[in-house]
């Protein structure tokens, strides 16, 4: 999260902004905002999501690859458990990216939940339909005013355009697929 927050503040130096411009746009505190541009505070979804559109750019520029991990996939459509792109989006969750990158039109991930860890407390929202498979625990999916508990083998699908979030309830980690299309981040 460190190496975001220092992209968001390089972002937000280059374009000549302030952090009370910038935390005025996207809905924050300055102070939350200096404190995820030195890496002591971590984003929500919905959070990083606002940066990104405050700056005009794709959440999925946060999350750069290194280039010589560009050069060794570049002609290969299959993605290696070990070249998978991970993002952590918010304290214990973490996205393990499966699609190859997010140029195409879906974008496929393979999530894990801790016990107690969500997307955040705000539902947020983004263009496009989500569907998800729970593998093993439990998940709890607030779509609009609606919660509905997913154990494991159930799926789901909605239009991200309703405010929504993900949490999960149980005592362990939840691990679940999800298939984004368009890519969101």
């Amino acid at each position: 999260m460190k190496a975001i927050g220092q992209k968001i503040r390089e972002l937000r130096m280059h374009r000549g902004m302030k952090l009370k411009e910038l935390s005025e746009k996207v809905g924050v505190t300055a102070s939350f905002l200096s404190q995820v541009e030195r890496g002591v505070a971590v984003p929500s979804i919905g959070s990083l999501k606002k940066i990104s559109d405050a700056f005009g750019i794709s959440i999925a520029s946060f999350f750069g690859e290194k280039e010589e991990d560009k050069v060794k996939s570049e002609f290969s459509p299959v993605v290696k458990k070990n070249q998978r792109k991970i993002l952590h989006p918010s304290p214990g969750v973490t996205y393990h990216l499966l699609s190859k990158n997010l140029q195409g039109k879906i974008e496929f991930l393979l999530a894990i939940y801790d016990a107690g860890a969500s997307t955040g407390p705000t539902p947020y929202t983004h263009r496009g339909e989500e569907c998800a498979l729970v593998l093993k625990g439990r998940l709890e999916i607030q779509i609009g005013s609606s919660a509905y508990t997913l154990e494991r083998d159930d799926s789901i699908s909605f239009s991200c355009e309703i405010p929504h979030r993900v949490k999960n309830p149980g005592k362990v980690p939840a691990v679940s697929i999800w298939c984004i299309t368009p890519p969101s981040f």
